[in-house]
């Protein structure tokens, strides 16, 4: 079945990136938490260990070979080399699974999809009963209604969906109480729109705005005032921010063109790929 619920898992990112990283041989999800542990790493989710699947699903683990994948081997260098970019790229992974082309698959990823949209739009932090109202009326709405769904989107997913977007760098959350235990408090945070983000994320969110409107790369994106919001909401920034960051973009990738012909048109010749970044 489907998984509507937003796991988290950011606390144990760094040691399942090592660990995959150096220590490919082990097999069992216990040995993998171990070694971890051993070595000096945290772990917060010690019997699900539900970070491996986050790696799974976007493409960054093979999970019967419990080894990276190329992607994955591409990210961990990003990772190591350039965190916030990274920690961008997470957020824009997470963000962009989900497409209406394919609507009954990765529904984690629309669900967060939903609430980082409902923070970018109203910008407050809502009680979880009203964001969670909020997500199951909303996939009401969706022109193809997923099929089953398992882990039922709850407060766990919310605090799932906040723990994702709560090291972005510049911060979108401020505000958020940690007790002595480790468990965040939500209930004073404050969200705010961004007013920049990483080249790399704004270049994932042109790409993501042309393959949900169904036009391939190369081909010219007419960036309509509506489209301009969507790549925003995507990257979490003010919707001024837009032309900054598409001057950013095209500084740094070369695939990236714009064309003006009375209106505003990019064009992003190939798929960006990990590398780039």
């Amino acid at each position: 079945m489907s998984r509507i619920h937003v796991l988290k898992g950011f606390s144990d990112l760094e040691g399942a990136l090592w660990v995959m990283k150096y220590h490919p041989e082990l097999k069992s999800r216990s040995d993998i938490v171990n070694t971890i542990l051993e070595n000096g790493w945290s772990v917060t989710d010690r019997s699900r260990f539900e970070i491996l699947q986050l790696l799974s699903e976007w493409g960054f683990v093979n999970l019967q070979k419990r080894r990276f994948t190329a992607r994955g081997n591409e990210f961990y260098s990003l990772w190591e080399m350039k965190r916030d970019i990274a920690i961008d790229v997470l957020h824009g992974v997470q963000y962009g699974l989900w497409s209406r082309h394919d609507a009954e698959q990765n529904l984690a990823s629309w669900s967060y999809q939903i609430v980082c949209d409902y923070l970018w739009e109203y910008r407050v932090l809502p009680k979880d009963k009203a964001l969670i109202n909020y997500v199951y009326e909303m996939r009401e709405d969706l022109n193809e209604t997923p099929g089953d769904t398992a882990n039922a989107f709850s407060s766990k997913s919310v605090n799932g969906a906040y723990d994702w977007i709560l090291p972005l760098s510049p911060f979108v959350l401020e505000g958020v109480s940690e007790s002595l235990d480790g468990k965040r408090n939500f209930t004073k945070a404050n969200f705010a729109r961004r007013n920049f983000c990483s080249p790399a994320l704004f270049l994932m969110g042109l790409s993501w705005v042309a393959r949900e409107t169904g036009i391939s790369y190369g081909e010219l994106v007419e960036m309509t005032d509506e489209r301009r919001l969507h790549v925003c909401r995507f990257c979490l920034i003010e919707d001024s921010s837009f032309d900054l960051m598409l001057n950013q973009a095209l500084n740094r990738f070369d695939f990236l063109k714009t064309q003006q012909i009375g209106r505003l048109f990019v064009i992003i010749q190939r798929e960006p790929q990990m590398a780039d970044f």
